[in-house]
């Protein structure tokens, strides 16, 4: 059978990152958050460059939560990824006290085929356990339609071939086990596609002091969210690409001429070569580099990574970067989000300013809950206008939302 194929080709992954070719098309188009951490009810509409703006602890890493945990499911499975928030007490949204059951509904297309869906509502317990109460989702993928449900433990699918029945159907029932999630363990194509379409977003929150350390040679090719393996993930990077990280930073960094890997015993870190006054060129060792330094290079190198994810989430991108390197690191972020979709969470007015004003998701608590929404109309048109900035707008705490 063409689907046993191919469920078998994608379960080996064999020498293949991207066997189908999955994230050529990807766009993900908007996150459904219910009843989860801070936010009772919300939608974040995604684009190719995203950024949520709003004051401290309104919910802008909630939401950044939701994708970490969605992320994390296909990875580690349900429990462990429930476990890294806190557990699952943790993350039910409270109202007067009372806990609610949270769901996440992530809508993604491939090229130009329909609208796609993944959707997981949890239940809870006795004992503050949880269990699945419905996981389901409809996946449009070049010109078939597959759709899957796993209720209680039980999961049903079906595949249909250009609007055609295909050979498998609902009638066919997999156990899926206890408190887990069915694209842990992905049975059918579709699942399949699933779990890499959450696998392919990515989240980083830059620790300059993890990356300054001397770092142990790291296998994975993929970068960590804090930036502890720069070293092997710069290893990776081809000679075309080592060169235009080089360049991208040095827009960033004057004088940055190149970058290089160093092994000191059991340890690697990096060294950065660059131009001082009259033409004098000095080598340093990651250590010895700022922390804004190594915050730009980091995030760069995200972008660039051999792994590369299809939607990069990157928190507070202006901790330690100076105001005329922070404006050079978006332009680059935009020129980069044409193939990798990215989403920053910020405070600063500076990045506001030089991102268009559709692209603003403002975050904000009302009535103990978060929400998100664009930028009012009666907001943008100033700013179209010329009369004003965003970054004005966000400084007199006047960026209001759509639905405010």
């Amino acid at each position: 059978m063409v689907f046993q194929a191919r469920c078998e080709y994608g379960m080996r992954m064999t020498s293949a990152p991207d066997p189908f070719h999955i994230q050529e098309e990807l766009k993900y188009l908007r996150l459904h958050i219910t009843n989860f951490l801070s936010y009772q009810s919300a939608v974040l509409d995604l684009a190719d460059l995203v950024a949520l703006v709003g004051p401290n602890a309104t919910g802008k890493s909630n939401a950044v939560a939701a994708i970490k945990l969605l992320r994390e499911i296909p990875i580690h499975g349900l429990p462990i990824a429930i476990a890294r928030r806190g557990g699952f007490d943790q993350l039910r949204h409270r109202s007067s006290g009372r806990p609610y059951n949270p769901a996440l509904r992530l809508d993604f297309q491939f090229g130009d085929n329909p609208v796609s869906f993944y959707e997981l509502k949890l239940r809870g317990m006795e004992g503050k356990r949880y269990e699945v109460k419905q996981e389901r989702g409809v996946l449009h993928f070049k010109g078939d339609k597959y759709a899957f449900t796993n209720n209680a433990g039980t999961l049903g699918f079906t595949e249909m071939e250009g609007g055609h029945r295909s050979r498998v159907s609902g009638d066919r029932k997999i156990p899926v086990p206890a408190g887990q999630s069915a694209v842990s363990f992905p049975a059918t194509f579709g699942l399949f596609i699933v779990a890499r379409v959450l696998q392919l977003m990515q989240t980083v929150e830059i620790n300059p002091a993890l990356v300054g350390e001397l770092q142990e040679p790291s296998s994975t090719r993929e970068f960590e969210p804090d930036g502890s393996n720069t070293a092997s993930v710069f290893e990776e990077l081809t000679s075309e690409t080592r060169a235009e990280l080089v360049d991208e930073l040095s827009a960033i960094v004057p004088g940055i001429q190149r970058i290089e890997l160093r092994r000191l015993a059991d340890k690697v870190t990096l060294a950065f070569v660059q131009e001082l006054s009259e033409g004098k060129r000095r080598e340093f060792l990651a250590k010895q580099m700022s922390d804004g330094t190594l915050r730009a290079f980091s995030i760069l190198l995200s972008m660039l990574q051999e792994s590369r994810p299809a939607l990069l989430v990157i928190e507070e991108p202006e901790i330690a970067i100076h105001l005329g390197a922070l404006r050079t690191l978006v332009d680059i972020m935009r020129q980069q989000s044409e193939t990798t979709q990215v989403l920053i969470t910020t405070h600063s007015a500076d990045i506001i300013d030089t991102i268009d004003i559709d692209a603003l998701r403002v975050v904000w608590s009302e009535d103990g809950a978060s929400r998100i929404a664009p930028v009012a109309e009666h907001t943008r048109e100033p700013v179209r206008q010329g009369l004003i900035t965003p970054g004005q707008l966000l400084r007199s705490d006047s960026l209001d939302p759509a639905s405010a």
